[in-house]
């Protein structure tokens, strides 16, 4: 018999988007750490590593990047995976403590109203250790609980920090101190703003979605519209709403008593709204027509009707697609929703625009970071909804 070709199964000996983060890690070494400014509003000079930390300190963290950087390279993807894990969980509450604490330090010798901010050397490292953790997370998909602690634990750790003060003399800090109850009402208004158009575009788009499977008139206008709308700038959705409302309102003064007029909520709950139809009507469209005809075979032969059908069988399989699409909308929403400031809706755009319009970057980041940390916990609730609903044969397919 003719010998076998001599296939290599070897597993890749380096990780390159470890590589990269460490990469990006190494280099944020080089970078200023913190920015002092003479004022909230004053340009600022960059304050590297090794002036606001002590030799020890700059050490492990030079020690830690150094030790993902090697790993990176190991063949075994196991122990590359919690070295990078247990690199990236250090790293990452470190990184912000020793911001804290070279905060604190900077700003006791410097003027009353000096403000000491995040430099690119703690924005990169924090990437960095995004890329780590990720990495790790991505390598360890068969063992959940290592998976949860690699997610949850710099989390977790980085919290119970700021709760200690660590943070209180960063100037974004103190920009939270002095909105803390606008900061709060903002953040309520959009939340219940961008979930809650969501929920009412999903009453509105799953409708759509069946009416263009089960009619093939139906389902080209429900397509061309939902897809204009989606192509229209957010701006100018909210520009073509205003008209109409405020000539309603002018018309018909129960309205404006009401609450209804050309600026705040209501344009922009209409406009998210409208935003979210697409991917919702999509998804439902996809994943009813992706049912098995077998399944639904089966069904007919156990003598069920057209609505047990499509209670017990249809919406079941398709509930997960459907669910992926309400996912894609919330969190398409939760950043348009920021927009909705410029028209009065309120929401944690107020802070992003108020900052640009003052000149002052940790006000915008005051908005910014928790649109994005509230984006991101809206992704990890549906995503661990849609494992809920998806069937359990349909798990053992996917790992199969």
């Amino acid at each position: 018999m003719p010998a076998e070709p001599n296939v290599s199964h070897a597993k890749p000996r380096c990780s390159c988007v470890a590589l990269l983060g460490t990469a990006l890690g190494v280099l944020s070494l080089a970078l200023p750490w913190l920015t002092l400014r003479t004022s909230r509003l004053a340009a600022g000079e960059g304050v590297l590593l090794w002036d606001v930390a002590g030799p020890a300190v700059v050490a492990v963290v030079a020690l830690g990047w150094f030790a993902a950087l090697v790993s990176s390279f190991d063949a075994n993807t196991q122990r590359r995976a919690l070295t990078l894990g247990v690199c990236g969980t250090l790293l990452a509450p470190l990184t912000l403590l020793i911001a804290g604490s070279g905060s604190t330090s900077l700003l006791s010798s410097a003027e009353e109203f000096a403000r000491s901010s995040l430099g690119p050397g703690i924005w990169v490292g924090l990437i960095a250790t995004y890329v780590l953790l990720h990495t790790a997370r991505q390598s360890l998909g068969a063992q959940p609980f290592l998976r949860n602690v690699f997610t949850w634990a710099p989390l977790a750790t980085i919290v119970a920090i700021g709760m200690t003060g660590a943070y209180n003399d960063l100037s974004l800090a103190r920009e939270f101190s002095g909105n803390e109850s606008r900061f709060a009402q903002e953040a309520l208004t959009h939340i219940a703003l961008s979930l809650g158009s969501v929920a009412i575009g999903a009453c509105i788009a799953v409708p759509l979605g069946i009416a263009a499977t089960r009619s093939r008139r139906a389902e080209r206008p429900i397509f061309i519209i939902a897809s204009a709308i989606e192509t229209i700038p957010s701006l100018a959705l909210f520009g073509l709403i205003i008209a109409p409302l405020s000539a309603l309102s002018y018309a018909y003064p129960a309205l404006r008593e009401a609450g209804i007029r050309g600026v705040g909520i209501t344009p922009a709950l209409i406009a998210l709204v409208l935003y979210s139809l697409l991917p919702i009507v999509h998804n439902t469209y996809v994943g009813l027509k992706e049912v098995s005809p077998a399944a639904m075979d089966a069904g007919r032969g156990m003598g069920m009707s057209r609505a047990q059908l499509a209670r017990r069988v249809e919406f079941p399989l398709a509930a997960p697609l459907i669910a992926e699409g309400v996912r894609t909308a919330s969190v398409q929403s939760i950043g348009n929703t920021a927009v909705a400031a410029l028209i009065g809706a309120g929401g944690l755009g107020h802070f992003i625009f108020q900052g640009l319009g003052q000149a002052a970057p940790d006000l915008i980041l005051l908005g910014a970071l928790p649109v994005i940390a509230l984006a991101l916990l809206v992704d990890i609730i549906m995503r661990a909804a849609i494992a809920a609903l998806t069937p359990r044969g349909m798990h053992t397919e996917a790992t199969t």
